[in-house]
């Protein structure tokens, strides 16, 4: 027992792997409340990034001051050349990741980011400094080096240098110093970091997000431990057992922080350490032959690395996660854009840009901060170390002469690398199609939500069918406004089963946009509410003044198109919000309906129309001339019956989208150019009190952010203000914090 506590005390790595676990073990214990620990975690992470710019910028300077400019040509071919090979591997990687998605159904809310269009990024601006101090102060790294390495060349060529060199030198070994004191307290922040994570993580995203984590983190395990160690041991003298052991200590610490930048000095000084071993030559012969090994590391923090690449898989799996998957031809988009991405910029905001580009939505970012502190910062973290030593191992043998090429062996070690990617990808596919159980909760979430705002509804009646409503009087000398005030109570339309503005939820409760909306008319109006049936076709003009005209309600509480054939019948709200034109299509026939020139060329079409406006109607015909519109009555009915020979159905993106939460196999699909339809509700014509009234209120609660939240909540699925507290041991199991219900 006295020599495992000794072990521990002199052996930091291991000091830092029962940190990690004593983390995850206290996160998991007190759940949320240990939420505050990460405080100790921040000021960890930022005492190890404090020397680094300073370090990164006096070694560049430093190290290509003292080359020649054969030398630095040398160091930019060789290495650029591995770097390179490094970038189609992990591409290569990337194309091959969905392979491993099981087939699992899947579908998500509408999100506004299927709206978007990428925006480009300022890649010159990220390399090319207008200020230096002001790229230094917000760590833009880039453009950091950029400006070192352009002090650094410069530096070559001044003459009496010799002095300047050796305050770099100085410089350089006095900011290692302090990474290697900081080192020191690497498992007090690394305890802090995993602690803060798992307590506050809510533990459904473990879920499907399992396919991700083990894909990715066995991937970036096999690039780190078997391709790029192998590939140094293949290519040089450096044996493969000496790397592993002179990088573990760095490596576990990038991987516990999830922080490459602390860690650089110490992967530069093991790496000139073991390039040093193959030189027998003096001091000084080894310090001149390593020199490229502090350029390179550096390098290879700037250029995109496998590790921060492999992320870019992340896109894909986004797609699979809601229901759709990227086709063939927008991979090569995708591939150069994201390589492009990684030149400059944070993880998060790469993955932005990419998710929009790829019209895939952006609430998927959540997911990937997720992600990211779970596994893919560390995994592609130590990936992404492993990057480095590769990097400048290699590089520098090459510069030195060392490399050697034997073709049968490095065919074999080819081989072997393939083989052992297509079983992993293989392995994960299986376990997860085969072994394990996937069960489909979206369809649930949207049927167990409650209405958000409206906690204690004010008394209401609420009718099913149409037969049972009674009809109201009304007196056109008299306003509506005070027929409804006289009569204590607003009687408002809904659209039954119209996800999710008006349905039935679980609890046999009638909720929606909408129908909070009418909830929160009436109580803000000091009336009761009753709510009466509409049958969905009444959309059409012909239909959609009867409720008035017959006394069956007071107001529309389902939103309508604006169209001015219903202007002189009908009074319309201020709009509301806007509806997209889209298609439910089946999940393979989706890129078919993303563009209305492609949509032109299909011979025979056939739509179904949910009631047709014939304002709207001729917008379709005059896009899709050749398309026959058929009038259907049943959305629901008709998915069950799979479409009964249509090609798709017309509805609103943002209603859709519910809908394929309840029909996994279907898709929308928004053709570009975007078309927007204004919607509103539907108010008696002629009554102008009424429409004042209703129209600053709904002006109150579009300023208030009432509309906003709610749009958010049932509309994109934002739930999250109804969801339970995060389970925790303490609270859950020892029922030490916990309130009765």
């Amino acid at each position: 027992m006295q020599k495992v506590i000794q072990h521990i005390k002199r052996n930091l790595s291991t000091q830092i792997l029962i940190s990690m676990v004593l983390g995850v073990a206290t996160g998991l214990f007190f759940g949320e409340m240990i939420g505050w620990i990460s405080i100790i975690g921040d000021a960890f992470i930022r005492l190890f990034q404090m020397p680094v710019i300073p370090y990164i910028m006096v070694s560049l300077i430093g190290s290509l001051g003292k080359l020649s400019f054969q030398d630095a040509k040398n160091i930019l071919i060789k290495g650029g050349t591995f770097l390179v090979i490094f970038w189609l591997i992990i591409l290569a990687v990337v194309i091959i990741f969905p392979l491993g998605f099981p087939d699992w159904k899947s579908a998500s809310f509408f999100s506004t980011t299927l709206l978007e269009t990428g925006e480009g990024m300022d890649v010159l601006g990220l390399f090319i400094p207008f200020n230096p101090f002001h790229s230094m102060a917000n760590s833009v790294l880039p453009s950091v080096v950029v400006f070192s390495i352009t002090l650094g060349l410069a530096l070559i060529s001044i003459p009496n240098k010799k002095a300047t060199l050796e305050v770099l030198d100085t410089l350089e070994k006095t900011l290692m110093r302090i990474t290697g004191l900081v080192a020191k307290l690497t498992p007090i922040g690394v305890f802090a970091i995993l602690a803060s994570a798992a307590g506050t993580l809510p533990l459904e995203a473990f879920g499907r997000l399992q396919v991700y984590i083990v894909l990715q983190a066995s991937l970036s395990l096999l690039l780190s431990f078997w391709l790029l160690p192998g590939l140094i041991a293949t290519l040089t003298p450096i044996k493969y057992k000496d790397i592993l052991i002179a990088y573990r200590t760095p490596l576990i610490t990038a991987f516990a922080t999830a922080n490459l930048l602390i860690v650089l000095p110490l992967i530069i000084q093991r790496s000139k350490e073991l390039l040093g071993n193959l030189i027998e030559d003096s001091i000084d012969q080894k310090s001149k032959m390593t020199e490229p090994v502090e350029v390179l590391v550096p390098a290879s923090f700037t250029f995109p690395d496998m590790g921060r690449l492999i992320s870019l898989s992340f896109i894909p799996f986004a797609a699979w996660f809601g229901g759709s998957t990227l086709s063939f031809n927008q991979y090569p988009v995708f591939l150069i854009s994201g390589l492009a991405s990684f030149f400059g910029g944070d993880g998060v905001t790469i993955m932005k840009f990419l998710l929009t580009l790829m019209r895939l939505p952006t609430d998927m970012l959540q997911l990937y901060i997720t992600l990211d502190q779970i596994s893919v910062a560390r995994f592609g973290t130590l990936l992404a170390g492993m990057n480095a030593v590769a990097l400048a191992l290699l590089g520098t043998a090459a510069i030195n002469g060392w490399i050697r090429v034997f073709k049968r062996k490095i065919l074999r070690f080819s081989l072997i690398t393939v083989l052992l990617i297509f079983l992993i990808v293989g392995t994960v596919y299986g376990v997860f199609t085969f072994g394990v159980t996937n069960n489909y909760t979206k369809d649930q979430v949207l049927a167990s939500l409650p209405l958000l705002r409206v906690k204690n509804p004010q008394s209401l009646k609420i009718y099913t069918k149409t037969n049972e409503v009674p009809l109201l009087t009304h007196d056109s000398n008299q306003s509506r406004l005070s027929e409804i005030n006289k009569r204590g109570f607003i009687r408002a339309c809904y659209y039954p089963d119209d996800y999710p503005m008006s349905y039935i939820n679980r609890k046999q409760e009638l909720v929606g946009f909408d129908i909070e909306m009418a909830h929160l008319f009436a109580k803000e109006l000091g009336l009761k509410l009753e709510l009466a049936p509409l049958h969905i076709r009444q959309v059409q003009l012909e239909e959609i003044v009867k409720p008035f005209n017959q006394g069956y309600c007071d107001i529309i509480a389902g939103v309508v198109p604006i169209t001015p054939e219903q202007a002189d019948k009908i009074n319309f709200s201020i709009p509301i919000l806007k509806y997209t034109l889209g298609f439910l299509v089946p999940d393979y026939r989706q890129e078919e309906f993303k563009s209305w020139q492609r949509l032109q060329k299909l011979p025979s079409l056939r739509l179904g129309i949910p009631g047709h406006i014939p304002y709207y109607d001729a917008k379709i015909k005059g896009l899709i001339p050749k398309a026959k519109l058929v009038d259907i009555d049943s959305l629901q009915d008709l998915l069950d019956s799979k479409l009964k020979g249509l090609d798709a159905i017309i509805v609103p993106a943002e209603s859709g989208s519910a809908w394929t939460l309840l029909y996994p196999n279907y898709s929308v699909a928004i053709p570009k150019p975007i078309i927007a339809i204004p919607m509103a509700y539907a108010l008696p014509y002629n009554d102008q009190s009424f429409l004042k009234v209703f129209n600053t209120w709904l002006q109150l609660k579009a300023d208030d952010g009432t509309i906003t939240s709610l749009y958010n909540y049932w509309i994109q699925g934002k739930v999250e203000a109804v969801q339970p507290p995060r389970w925790s041991i303490l609270r859950d199991v020892l029922g030490v914090g916990k309130s009765d219900t």
